[in-house]
């Protein structure tokens, strides 16, 4: 067995989209190899702190080659720890690989290599919300687990518009966070195993009104996280640090927003966002690879398509934006681009230090942010596949997470 080798298994039981989420999770640099015997060669995706950078199936390589090594529904695979030395043809963000990936598969784009018997992962876990993609979350740490809870199938765990100071960190089990918009329950997202319920206003705000719906899929266990040692953690950060985790929390609320009007039909098209609006970051230019804030101004990330630029967040005075070292949102500068307004005035921010302090953080409250990343990501891709001409005919299959 070879020494480094640190993670094996069946592609039956971890499919191909959660061996990329535990990987990511755990930073892991190395190389994994799948094998299929109904493949004639073995496949492999090599990673670079927890972030696929090129992949190899038979002829194919990079991006192609990754989407293809989804339909591996079966067969087995090993990741061994090392030093990578392939070219970084990948840029793409890990859950928006991940979402891509399970899309394609689902709508056939993807052909299934081997038997479906043990079945795929993916597949079985989906429910009458149509979601296809589980957000899981690191290992969990127990440290700030104070109690235990246990909820059952349909059960829900807190309700949009009640008041909750507390966090859960999911322990076993799946939920689903939908919010409710004129009696029609509309889903936002699946999370699982070391995700989290709440968010940070959850133990910073007095009287904080849930935002969500959090119900139970199948029979959950949570973990009840301590408030007042996660409040006094967020207290003694300097005050840039928290400026900066309310601006990654004013993405998600708008992302949320998003969702809700595309599936109401109610997004806004009489007016134009990017009108008079100049270019400070480009998607895919990430030369300077620059974090700033805006003192003055408006800024709007945007997803760039082949129909256009898709509006995903407005940032105003105190925000951020650019490239953040140790958090993958699908953002700028790889997923997104910065529009700005003419008055935008913008200063540069010191990312080493930034990065300094995101490592003081407690396990947990890292898990916190990281998995604040994560549902980024992935209602950027919602957002964004809401709003393409396909998701139409691919609606009943993949509406929710795809």
């Amino acid at each position: 067995m070879n020494d480094s080798m640190v993670l094996s298994g069946s592609l039956s039981f971890l499919s191909l989209g959660d061996i990329l989420q535990l990987l990511g999770s755990s930073g892991s640099t190395g190389v994994l190899r799948l094998i299929n015997r109904y493949a004639p060669d073995p496949g492999f995706v090599y990673f670079m702190e927890g972030n696929p950078i090129n992949a190899q199936n038979g002829n194919m390589e990079g991006l192609d080659a990754l989407y293809a090594l989804f339909g591996w529904v079966s067969g087995s695979f090993e990741f061994t720890r090392e030093s990578v030395a392939a070219d970084k043809c990948i840029t793409k963000s890990r859950m928006g690989i991940i979402l891509e990936g399970i899309k394609r598969l689902d709508d056939g784009v993807t052909k299934k290599v081997g038997s479906t018997a043990s079945g795929d992962k993916s597949v079985e876990l989906k429910r009458p919300l149509g979601t296809t993609t589980i957000v899981k979350g690191p290992l969990v740490d127990y440290m700030y687990v104070v109690d235990e809870e246990d909820f059952f199938d349909g059960e829900h765990i807190v309700e949009e518009g009640k008041h909750g100071s507390w966090m859960w960190v999911i322990l076993e089990g799946v939920v689903d966070i939908v919010k409710t918009v004129d009696s029609e329950i509309v889903p936002i997202l699946r999370i699982g195993d070391g995700g989290f319920i709440g968010s940070m206003a959850s133990f910073l705000l007095q009287g904080h009104i849930r935002t969500a719906t959090a119900i139970a899929v199948g029979n959950v266990q949570l973990g009840v996280l301590d408030s007042q040692r996660l409040s006094q953690e967020y207290a003694g950060m300097p005050l840039e640090f928290k400026v900066f985790l309310t601006s990654l929390d004013k993405r998600i609320k708008q992302l949320t927003d998003r969702i809700i009007a595309d599936h109401m039909g109610t997004a806004g098209e009489n007016n134009d966002p990017f009108k008079d609006k100049k270019i400070l970051v480009r998607q895919g230019k990430n030369e300077e690879k620059q974090l700033f804030m805006i003192k003055q101004g408006r800024a709007i990330i945007a997803r760039e398509t082949p129909n256009g630029p898709v509006a995903l967040c407005d940032l105003y005075k105190g925000d951020f934006f650019g490239s953040i070292p140790f958090l993958h949102l699908g953002h700028e500068p790889d997923g997104a681009s910065v529009y700005a307004s003419d008055n935008i005035k913008i200063v540069k921010i010191d990312k080493a230090g930034l990065q300094r302090e995101y490592h003081k953080l407690s396990t947990t409250f890292k898990n916190i942010v990281d998995n604040l990343a994560t549902c980024i990501s992935i209602s950027t891709e919602m957002v964004c596949n809401a709003r393409s001409p396909k998701s139409a005919d691919t609606e009943s299959v993949a509406r929710q997470d795809d």
